[in-house]
């Protein structure tokens, strides 16, 4: 597991002549000040430099304020610049990892190298890959903007990835570890070489289908011996296929079979899930005055720990029709894809059966010349055609190797999840309680990849409740990345003072040993800053500042001589060098 901790951010505006120099403490970074002095900016910045985009002031951008970042990976010290839409990676020495502009292309997959950040998300036109480095950072960063209306949401751009939201959870929880991901970055690439193969296949076979090189009996073999052989290879091809076509009848029948079981599993359990709910609904109308069990006497509290437990049945049914759902869902698709191979297996076994109804009748020496040289070219294509099933088999089974292990994954992802989630439980209904955040809804507090429903003030303690036990969840059990915690203006929604020192000092305490954490704030409401740094902001709209801007640009000029300098054609390798990475 790799460990990020940020040291030092350095700001520099040419445009403005000023420039700012933030040094982060090893575990607690206080940046205080009042509104419109530059807090936001300043921490925005920080993740706009890994290409982590959110919104940005006005006066910010017309600055065109660069920013370098001085961050350690395990202790290992590295560098990352950002001059406009430009971003430079350096190693300890200052070498060039990486200088580029294609945040998705070229700068994800060398932080998710330098990371050990592994995730493999599908965007919006299919296509698989590491994401952008918003998605190593999305659980640790709470926005002023957009982080507390719902966790999860502070960065822009996240929806070129349809329903990241449960396999970032996943994979950052330790509930799908790295190992995982790696195995289906693997397959990606199998599957991407044999989809290849496939197309050139199909394009010999459209070859030999316009060239009429198809297999055929039409009386212009020059001996019996051809004749026979023509015929038996055309019998051989319509018994495979009608094989074929009695092993796709016997999955298909089984599918069906499968089918209706899983709609009667499902429908029990949506009974058993709404007799819990109204149990759920009378506990919630009676009070918290207790209820005596009328067979043994005994009075038994009715707070929300004790509707918890109760409740958590409930779920687990709906958790079972969810998964019902989606194994009907996969049962369909498997459905129709074999009915849609049968379709194609009869009309193939039709076209053949055709084939060998045919009667030949006299045939010219010129047409037996011409079917010699078509014999000739079908056959030079029947060998291309046999290699490249030789290597889709190959590839066939090195894919099949992939699911036998990723089998083996998912079998022990169930018992994982649970002991994950029951963790994060406790941690969630814990701080919730310390927040005094008393009625929100069940799930978000047994679920972790639930969103958080709530209304009002409550919103924004629930959501740092749920930020901040996914946080330690991930301490705890996460393979891949530990990052630093950083959140912006936690008092939103108007909270009371109370409300708000509840916050601040549950920040404080709920930091793990090895963790570090950035907060920005106008006021601390009397909670004390121990094992850690007050930075305090004053001047409105001035937080860089002229003083600083010599100092500040001669630290700037060899980075940006390098990543200038560094993009040659002849430096394509240096740029990219995963052992530069590592």
């Amino acid at each position: 597991m790799k460990n990020l901790r940020f040291e030092k951010l350095e700001l520099l505006s040419v445009v403005e002549k000023r420039a700012r120099t933030i040094e982060f403490h090893p575990r607690l970074t206080v940046i205080k000040g009042e509104n419109d002095v530059g807090k936001s900016s300043v921490i925005k910045s920080l993740y706009w430099a890994f290409g982590a985009g959110s919104k940005i002031h006005p006066t910010w951008k017309d600055a065109k304020v660069k920013a370098l970042v001085t961050f350690t990976v395990d202790g290992h010290h590295h560098f990352i610049l950002r001059d406009g839409s430009r971003i430079a990676l350096f190693d300890a020495a200052g070498e060039l990892m990486i200088s580029t502009t294609s945040i998705t292309s070229e700068l994800a997959p060398a932080i998710g190298r330098l990371f050990d950040f592994k995730l493999i998300l599908t965007d919006n036109n299919g296509v698989a890959g590491t994401p952008p480095p918003a998605f190593a950072f999305l659980p640790f960063y709470v926005d002023q903007d957009n982080g507390w209306g719902q966790a999860l949401e502070s960065f822009d751009n996240l929806q070129q990835y349809p329903k990241f939201r449960k396999n970032v959870i996943e994979f950052h929880s330790g509930i799908r570890p790295n190992e995982f991901y790696e195995l289906m970055a693997e397959k990606r690439q199998v599957s991407q070489v044999r989809d290849e193969l496939g197309r050139d296949r199909k394009a010999i076979e459209n070859a030999i289908h316009k060239l009429g090189l198809e297999a055929t009996f039409t009386g212009l073999e020059l001996s019996m011996a051809d004749h026979e052989a023509s015929i038996d290879q055309l019998l051989v091809r319509l018994r495979d296929l009608r094989n074929v076509r009695q092993k796709r009848a016997m999955e298909l029948a089984a599918l069906l079979h499968e089918r209706e079981i899983v709609r009667e599993q499902m429908e029990i359990a949506k009974a058993a899930a709404k007799e819990f709910d109204l149990d759920f609904r009378w506990l919630a109308q009676v009070g918290d005055d207790g209820i005596l069990c009328p067979t043994c006497g005994t009075t038994h509290r009715n707070d929300f720990a004790n509707r918890f437990s109760i409740v958590d049945d409930s779920e687990a049914c709906a958790e079972f029709v969810r998964d019902c759902i989606d194994r009907l869902r996969a049962i369909a698709d498997q459905v129709a894809a074999i009915e849609a191979a049968m379709r194609q297996n009869d009309r193939t076994s039709d076209e053949i059966s055709r084939i060998l109804a045919e009667k030949r009748g006299d045939v010219t020496l010129e047409e037996v010349i011409e079917s010699k040289g078509r014999t000739s070219a079908r056959a030079l294509l029947n060998s291309q055609l046999d290699e490249i099933s030789k290597e889709l088999a190959a590839y066939a089974g090195q894919i099949a190797a992939i699911d036998d292990k990723l089998k083996a994954f998912e079998k022990g992802t169930r018992d994982r999840r649970k002991l994950v989630e029951k963790y994060y439980a406790r941690e969630m209904l814990a701080f919730l309680n310390k927040l005094d955040v008393r009625n929100i809804e069940h799930a978000s507090v047994t679920k972790i990849d639930r969103k958080i429903h709530d209304t009002g003030s409550d919103q924004p303690r629930a959501v740092l409740a749920y930020y901040l036990a996914l946080m330690r969840t991930i301490f705890e059990f996460s393979k891949s990345l530990t990052a630093p915690m950083v959140i912006d203006s936690p008092n939103q929604q108007d909270q009371d003072a109370s409300n708000v020192a509840a916050m601040i000092d549950l920040i404080f305490s709920s930091r793990p040993d090895n963790g570090q954490t950035i907060l920005g704030t106008v006021s601390l409401h009397d909670q004390n800053v121990s094992d850690g740094k007050v930075i305090v902001f004053e001047d409105k709209n001035a937080v860089l500042v002229a003083s600083e801007y010599e100092e500040v640009s001669n630290r700037f000029r060899p980075f940006f001589d390098k990543m200038v300098l560094g993009v040659g054609p002849n430096d394509l390798q240096t740029r990219t060098d995963p052992a530069k990475l590592n």
